[in-house]
């Protein structure tokens, strides 16, 4: 009899777990299917103009057409990206809130600050990563040496006499840089400034590593030299110029713009979102627009870039680590 109404027990908790598994998701699919009833809103932590700012603004309407209420986009710069964040991360996961970052929010701030008032891994849910970019390593028009193979061996000769210019320390262009250097043996003296595009077209920094959207109406213009691009391939923009990964096997850097999502936000949501965003960035006139820039439109699954987000984030905390950067 005991062993009869342990079973009978073991069964009314399995039938309750099943329910309440299939209530927690009619739940969900249900909030899924009533959103959105209100706008939407994306931070982005950088200012009006930057990259991800002009590509949001590029995407944001015709997301909103299909979403059937406004996508409002609200610029909190500050901090690398750490104020906009923080205020996504914070706020509730009903799908009424995104974060449109680019990839150092998440991949390096960690290993960049000790204490950061968001967990990058912990704190959101990828949706989609929108446009993949990388930098091209320019050099002044007066600089010695014409191409990458000549640099590698030029710095290998001179350690230290060669400069190259970034955004600042612990920036992207800073750390993809440093990662070239680990993997070529090279020093170089670092010169951190606002705009390392200028720095290198004026001549007041041997190179520089520059976005890519910055970096092709540079060359086109003839204000600087490019030898190479940190993609695992060239850039369509520019045919004539080498990946590093070419000439320095293994080498490849990119930095990303994605939707994220607090932590919690129910999967349908997330799954919509990605869905819409995909279909926008295959229309023609919008992948052409983002090419032209120097941008590739992506628009993949949750999933798949959860797992980019995570090789990312052990990639960059490696380089960052390796180079000894810390900003606190």
């Amino acid at each position: 009899m005991m062993g009869a109404s342990i079973r009978a027990s073991r069964r009314l908790f399995a039938a309750l777990w099943i329910l309440g598994v299939w209530v927690g998701f009619a739940g969900s699919l249900a909030q899924a299917q009533g959103w959105p009833a209100r706008p939407v809103r994306v931070v982005v932590p950088f200012p009006a103009g930057s990259s991800p700012d002009v590509t949001l603004r590029m995407v944001s309407p015709r997301l909103a057409e299909a979403l059937g209420q406004p996508v409002v986009v609200e610029n909190r710069g500050g901090a690398a990206g750490i104020i906009g964040a923080e205020i996504v991360s914070r706020a509730a996961p009903d799908g009424y809130t995104l974060l449109y970052p680019v990839n150092s929010v998440i991949c390096a701030n960690q290993h960049l600050y000790s204490k950061l008032p968001y967990d990058p891994i912990k704190g959101f849910v990828p949706v989609t990563m929108t446009v993949n970019f990388g930098y091209v390593l320019l050099a002044r028009t007066t600089f010695p040496v014409n191409d990458l193979r000549s640099l590698i061996a030029l710095a290998r000769a001179e350690p230290g006499k060669l400069n190259f210019g970034s955004a600042g320390l612990g920036a992207g262009n800073h750390v993809v840089m440093e990662m070239l250097l680990e993997m070529t043996g090279t020093k170089m003296v670092h010169i951190p400034n606002h705009d390392s595009a200028v720095s290198v077209a004026s001549g007041a920094s041997d190179i520089s590593m520059v976005p890519s959207t910055t970096a092709i109406p540079l060359v086109r213009g003839g204000r600087t030299r490019a030898f190479g691009v940190t993609l695992p391939t060239r850039l369509a923009a520019l045919p004539d110029v080498p990946a590093i990964g070419e000439i320095v096997p293994g080498y490849a850097a990119d930095a990303w713009h994605g939707f994220l999502a607090p932590a919690g936000t129910p999967t349908a949501v997330v799954e919509r979102i990605a869905v819409e965003v995909g279909q926008i960035l295959r229309l023609p006139e919008v992948a052409q627009r983002l090419r032209d820039i120097g941008l590739e439109p992506v628009g993949d699954t949750p999933a798949h870039f959860a797992a980019t987000v995570r090789a990312d984030h052990d990639k960059w905390g490696k380089a960052i680590r390796a180079a000894g950067i810390r900003l606190d």
